[in-house]
């Protein structure tokens, strides 16, 4: 596919569609790619914070109790998204500059943002803002595809499905009815998976009595009754994401309806139902096929990473085929006993709303729920807010074994894959990296990866593309995700004439002059703005700061590090960048995959 610019949404366009799915801590390179990403993939998950229209100018000098009579809960929104700033004129005129301090910005936000754990552990994270009443809801739950047993891959992102499916009182007309046909659907369908191939009358017949449960329980299940009743009371981008580090449930509502949210939250964590498991599981075996399976690049993104990585990031988070088969309800009740509870969950709390308040419906709703979850481990080896670990953890790169006879298509030694697709020619390198609480070495490579590939004016762009040797060339400076030692990844499709391995050898040569003089002064400059842009613009809306904050909290020990990211924004250096590329952006720290076309 001919590429003919570098802007956030061609690069990403360019990379296969599981490497566009990204992690979502709004850090400063990576906060600008995930808005493009927004806006290129149509993901679904809704952002609530962009309108300006008339609508929503019309109503600014309205009284709040008046602007729930006068608009639609889509226009509160649009206001919603004004500045967490936007009361204190001179601040956000800074803001829309780049030119506020961290000192400045962390001043603003301790004076806008409260905190409270309760007795169990769960944490919430709440911030004032009276501009429209309007509260969005943030619920990071701090496990994710990393933290699944060998054998049952895809259920953390199975498990945020049937999340929605409701609970003994929600989704359902007769739960003392329903619950009989469930435990009898798990007894076939365990019995199914003993027979398996051995006897296939048996296995036949089995399987037409599930399809019969189904059917039968279906007529008493109501169908997406959680989204509906929030629906109904003007939730606005009701949605959920897994990843490999996380799964975060997320909407937004009138302030009037926050006791609403805090019941039908808690309901949902302490008392699932896992109805409709076994058709749900048909949902996600076709979400496989079509972003795996049937892809282009599919089979060898997951072979790529299955050879180049040694931790759980080598797994995919829609999980294998081989696992699905076996994922029933024992399984997604086992991962939700051990990795769902209070300690695991960090709630962000932003806009019209009082923090006594909130903390009140917090203690009434979640206080009581006890549960011997734990969040998942952080590449320093535990659960605390040690920024300076990053490296405790090793990097996941395997060990380097030559082979003279390689077999077909695994390349010619243990860091090298080779394949053949139709969507080659190509190539795909990947350097190995420390996790985000090295926040040294993070924010220098998101430096270069700025350097090489975010603009126009990048360098690979500039010397490749412009020049004819590659259709498009693109980079990531963290994948697959970053709680964990991850990979720094470099995209290219080389230009007719033009292998992938001389592609390759292309881009490492432009490597190399970061490697030996780093980036420029201008470059430096450039990107040290763009991404003081990129901190600032996460804490615009409501939804935007809720993710943030939580975000933050979690991968980083504490949402304050949101400042501190404009620190060492502030700090860099095409010194500092050098000094990181050499460490991490070397031919032996790497794993390299050549595509060639069918």
């Amino acid at each position: 596919m001919q590429q003919t610019t570098s802007s956030s949404c061609a690069l990403r366009a360019t990379l296969p569609e599981p490497l566009r799915r990204n992690t979502y801590i709004q850090h400063p390179k990576r906060a600008r790619q995930n808005r493009a990403s927004t806006k290129c993939e149509a993901s679904g998950h809704e952002d609530v914070g962009n309108d300006k229209s008339s609508a929503s100018k019309s109503i600014a000098s309205t009284t709040r109790r008046s602007a729930l009579q006068l608009t639609s809960v889509g226009a509160l929104h649009a206001l919603a998204s004004r500045s967490i700033f936007s009361a204190d004129a001179a601040f956000a005129a800074s803001a829309a500059t780049g030119a506020t301090s961290p000192t400045s910005l962390a001043k603003q936000l301790e004076a806008r943002v409260q905190e409270f754990t309760l007795s169990n552990g769960m944490r919430f994270i709440v911030s004032e803002r009276k501009t429209v009443p309007v509260v969005s809801f943030h619920t990071y739950a701090d496990v994710g595809a990393y933290d699944e047993a060998d054998g049952v891959t895809g259920v953390a992102h199975l498990l945020e499905h049937l999340a929605f499916k409701g609970t003994p009182r929600i989704g359902t007309t007769d739960f003392k009815k329903e619950a009989p046909l469930l435990d009898a659907m798990d007894d076939i369908f365990y019995e199914y998976l003993e027979v398996g191939d051995n006897n296939k009358k048996t296995a036949t017949k089995l399987n037409a009595q599930l399809e019969s449960l189904l059917e039968e329980a279906g007529k008493i299940a109501v169908p997406n009754a959680y989204g509906a009743m929030l629906s109904r009371e003007g939730a606005v981008g009701l949605n959920a994401a897994t990843t490999h580090d996380s799964t975060k449930y997320y909407c937004s509502l009138p302030a009037n309806k926050l006791e609403l949210w805090f019941a039908l939250e808690a309901e949902r964590f302490q008392a699932p139902v896992f109805r409709e498991l076994y058709s749900e599981r048909k949902v996600v075996f076709e979400e496989r096929r079509m972003r795996v399976d049937n892809a282009a690049l599919g089979p060898f993104q997951e072979e790529f990473a299955q050879r180049s990585l040694t931790n759980n990031y080598k797994r995919p988070v829609i999980g294998y085929e081989t696992d699905l088969l076996k994922l029933g309800r024992r399984e997604v009740a086992s991962f939700f006993a051990e990795h769902y509870g209070p300690r695991s969950l960090t709630v962000a709390i932003v806009g019209d709303i009082k923090v006594g308040k909130v903390r009140q419906l917090a203690e009434k709703y979640f206080g009581g729920w006890r549960s011997a979850a734990t969040p998942g481990a952080f590449c320093g080896g535990g659960n605390g807010s040690n920024i300076d670990s990053g490296e405790a953890e090793p990097l996941p790169i395997p060990p380097l074994v030559n082979s003279s006879t390689p077999p077909i298509g695994t390349g010619r030694n243990s860091r090298e894959l080779l394949a053949k697709s139709i969507a080659g020619p190509a190539v795909l390198r990947a350097f190995y990296r420390p996790c985000i609480r090295d926040t040294l070495a993070t924010s220098n490579l998101d430096l270069i990866n700025d350097t090489l590939t975010g603009s126009r004016s990048a360098r690979l762009y500039r010397n490749l593309v412009e020049e004819g040797k590659a259709l498009t060339v693109s980079s990531y400076a963290s994948f697959p995700a970053e709680k964990h030692p991850g990979q720094f990844i470099m995209y290219g499709i080389p230009a007719p004439g033009v292998s992938p391995e001389e592609l390759d050898l292309l881009i490492q040569a432009e490597v190399g002059s970061l490697v030996e003089r780093g980036p420029t002064e201008t470059e430096v400059r450039r990107y040290v703005k763009a991404a003081k842009m990129g901190i600032l613009e996460t804490l615009q809306s409501n939804s935007a700061l809720a993710s943030t904050l939580a975000s933050y909290q979690v991968l980083l020990g504490d949402w304050k590090e949101i400042s501190s990211d404009l620190e060492r924004v502030e700090s860099l250096s095409g010194k500092t960048a050098a000094a990181c590329a050499r460490k991490y952006l070397r031919g032996d720290n790497s794993f390299v995959g050549y595509i060639e076309k069918i």
